[in-house]
């Protein structure tokens, strides 16, 4: 059995990852060190993860947790490219239906 193995600092926070194989009872076999063998939930619960010896914990500084949330606004408030194309069409639109007298502008009531 193969399944993702982590090296961690003396701080707890992940290195490396690496491909583990383990026996048949669960012993890691192959690569052959100190490694944290225990799985990361998922869908992943921590911005920064880190091991405290027992369990993965949150490891990010409560200044870094706003900052990430604070960024993550930003970016989900930023128009994807589909809503960018589509308000551009929309515009192309309603430009071509003024040059065709279709309706007129606001500007001109």
């Amino acid at each position: 059995m193969h399944k993702h193995i982590y090296q961690v600092n003396s701080d707890g926070f992940i290195e490396e990852v690496f491909l583990g194989q383990f026996d048949e009872t669960g012993k890691l076999i192959e690569p052959i060190g100190e490694y944290v063998t225990t799985d990361l939930p998922q869908p992943l619960p921590f911005y920064r993860p880190k091991w405290d010896g027992i369990q993965w914990v949150e490891g990010a500084r409560e200044e870094e947790l706003a900052e990430h949330k604070e960024q993550q606004l930003l970016e989900s408030l930023k128009p994807s490219v589909e809503e960018i194309e589509d308000a551009d069409l929309e515009v192309k639109i309603l430009t071509m239906l003024l040059e065709m007298e279709v309706f007129q502008s606001w500007r001109n009531i």
